[in-house]
């Protein structure tokens, strides 16, 4: 059963831990609230809960765990954080060093036997969260003072980091040995002794500002849905789920080719479940479904419904798209697209129709007040291919909200020859004009060529050579 991300509290954290690792729960302020809200209850089930095989689990928690443990700094976690630090001693996550270095002298012995374990090569990581422990321990300053024939300059950082001034004398050594051709490392060893010297006091005991583990977490997440089957997606429409869950579950069908069971469920749920946002997902992923009888006779009927919420007329919308030839239809369209709480959805159904009517609507709202009306003019840009846009859409490249969109629709508008042989061009113009690209958004740029040749009634390219 799939739990109410709304209701967390009332089931046991164990269980919330479990439908989390399943993929059934999305990770967002709610689970943190699960948990955090209940400590005396919570802390024991995760510490049981980080025993187990993560490995197995569909979502792997390990870093959810480490937040938590580094936000509650207690001694039990440590066994945890030293085997999953042990996996990889030279990559260690930041998050796992601040837990460590939270919960201080506890950690101390487990990371004096890890060190031992590992080569002088493979132990720099466990060295630096042992200098900046916060614990004075003879054991770190000769294992610190061990590491300078290994790494001079950054065995200076670690001993800064460490703050004790007995380290003076070996650096003062190590300084002599310097000839005039180490200036850098001269200064850097200088400047060393002259903070040893003058404090005597750990970097790490000065004042650190409080780890906000809400802040890694939005307040709302949707289920990670792409995990699961379609099946169990599907089964999600007619069980007791939250309204928030039954509309992401057919959310996760948009835009997919339906079989005849999953249509006929999703059919099913939007004409007959209690909420509208949930029968509005349910439109919207019939949408390539109305060359279907039975489909395109209930969508037209709830159009013709007056009293329609906007929310489920917008879905309702972008789901009737391919079926703006209809007059009804794109006056629909232009009635939601009056209302600005509709305006988003009605120019989704626009760029999604292609219908020529709609080509002149999408530039006026480029500079909208409506993050998502900005987000479907973008679309409408490059769908309808106006290039006297471009320069409005290649500012965009800065916005964090609205990058990739931009991305996506300047590739499609760009002006260039649409064929096989020049894509590669294309694809190189696009780079250098959002000044790099990231691996995702690469592959949203090859999405965008391969989708603008289709359009254009040719093969995709990128889609093929990688096949």
């Amino acid at each position: 059963m799939i739990l109410d991300p709304d209701k967390l509290l009332e089931v046991p954290p164990s269980e919330v831990l479990i439908a989390a690792s399943k993929g059934q729960l999305g990770l967002d302020h709610r689970f943190l609230h699960a948990l955090l809200d209940r400590t005396d209850e919570a802390f024991p089930a995760v510490l049981e809960f980080s025993r187990r095989n993560l490995a197995d689990d569909l979502v792997d928690l390990s870093p959810d765990l480490i937040l938590l443990f580094r936000h509650w700094k207690r001694p039990e976690a440590v066994p945890f954080l030293i085997d999953y630090i042990e996996e990889d001693p030279t990559d260690v996550p930041d998050e796992a060093i601040e837990a460590l270095v939270a919960i201080g002298a506890p950690a101390l012995d487990p990371l004096w036997k890890l060190y031992g374990e590992l080569e002088e090569e493979d132990s720099g990581e466990i060295a630096f969260i042992l200098a900046n422990l916060g614990v004075r321990d003879p054991r770190i300053l000769s294992l610190l003072l061990d590491r300078i024939a290994f790494d001079l300059s950054d065995s200076v950082l670690l001993l800064v980091s460490y703050g004790d001034p007995d380290a003076i004398g070996a650096l003062e050594a190590q300084l002599a040995k310097l000839s005039e051709e180490n200036g850098q490392l001269k200064k850097e060893i200088e400047e060393a002794i002259r903070t040893l010297r003058d404090s005597g006091q750990s970097a790490s005991n000065s004042a650190t500002e409080e780890a906000d583990i809400w802040s890694l977490y939005p307040e709302k997440a949707d289920l990670p849905l792409e995990l699961l089957a379609r099946d169990e997606r599907l089964s999600l429409l007619d069980s007791a789920a939250s309204a928030e869950v039954r509309a992401a579950a057919a959310g996760s069908f948009f835009n997919l080719d339906l079989s005849d069971d999953e249509r006929t469920q999703l059919l099913n749920a939007a004409t007959h479940d209690a909420d509208p946002s949930v029968r509005a997902r349910c439109w919207e992923a019939l949408m390539n479904s109305t060359e279907n009888v039975d489909v395109i006779n209930a969508m037209l009927k709830a159009l013709r419904n007056p009293e329609l919420s906007t929310e489920e007329r917008g879905g309702l919308s972008v789901g009737l798209a391919p079926e703006t030839d209809r007059n009804e239809v794109r006056e629909a369209i232009g009635q939601l697209y009056s209302d600005n709480a509709g305006r988003a959805k009605a120019l989704e159904a626009m760029w999604r129709s292609l219908h020529p009517s709609f080509r002149d609507t999408f530039a006026q709202h480029l500079g909208d007040a409506d993050v998502e009306v900005r987000r479907s003019a973008v679309w409408g840009v490059g769908y309808y291919g106006i290039k006297s846009e471009l320069d409005r859409v290649r500012a965009l490249f800065d916005d964090e909200d609205l990058r990739s969109d931009a991305i996506f629709a300047y590739a499609l508008a760009m002006p260039g020859e649409t064929s096989r042989g020049r894509v590669k061009g294309l694809f190189e113009r696009v780079k250098k004009d959002a000044r790099g690209l990231s691996e995702v958004e690469e592959a949203l740029v090859k999405a965008a060529l391969d989708e603008r040749l289709m359009l254009a009634g040719k093969e995709p390219f990128f889609t093929a050579e990688e096949d």
